[in-house]
């Protein structure tokens, strides 16, 4: 019996020592500052503000081959977020999105994602050259008919009222298998 409670005693010290180790510190807020707005953001200055939208899907026939819409997008979280809505149609179809850019501050590169009225999701990563004005956006998602794809939107910021813009999606990575091809302008509002 006393084998028994000096193990059980000893078991107790233990666990009462490590719980009391693993309680979180308490927080102090005048030491915690948000790091500094990453400068990468001011590239998504471009996209802020209405437009207008005009495209063309390549691989399918009239009438639905000619798309038209709208998209806002505004900063959010302090600049930090670039929050957009989009709504295009064709003949026969009504599309509508909603997306969030940003850049990853410990991963050193901008990621984004869209949310669609289809319910599929793209999410991918983006680069920027700034030497020729041009966003390369490359994501994974669920396409219109519902499996997988690979795609990458190919932006180029002709001056600060005009993005022409092309989009390839395809049904496996390493560009095999296309499903989608798109191209079009977008043009702010005046």
């Amino acid at each position: 019996m006393r084998c028994v409670n000096r193990v059980g005693l000893t078991t107790v010290g233990i666990a009462a020592w490590l719980v009391s180790g693993c309680a979180a510190p308490k927080v102090n807020f005048s030491d915690i500052k948000p790091p500094p707005r990453p400068c990468e953001l001011d590239a998504y200055d471009v996209f802020v503000g209405s437009w207008n939208w005009e495209a063309e899907m390549l691989n399918t026939d009239e009438p639905n081959r000619k798309w038209t819409g709208t998209a806002d997008w505004k900063w959010t979280l302090d600049k930090r977020s670039l929050n957009g809505a989009f709504v295009s149609q064709n003949e026969s179809t009504k599309f509508e999105a909603e997306g969030k850019w940003s850049w990853h501050p410990r991963e050193k590169r901008y990621i984004w994602g869209m949310f669609s009225n289809w319910g599929y999701p793209q999410r991918g990563t983006a680069k920027y050259d700034a030497c020729n004005k041009q966003w390369t956006m490359k994501y994974k998602s669920v396409g219109l008919d519902g499996t997988t794809s690979h795609g990458c939107y190919c932006i180029t910021v002709v001056d600060n009222n005009t993005l022409d813009w092309c989009m390839t999606e395809w049904r496996f990575p390493f560009h095999i298998g296309k499903k989608m091809e798109m191209k079009g302008k977008y043009t702010r509002k005046k």
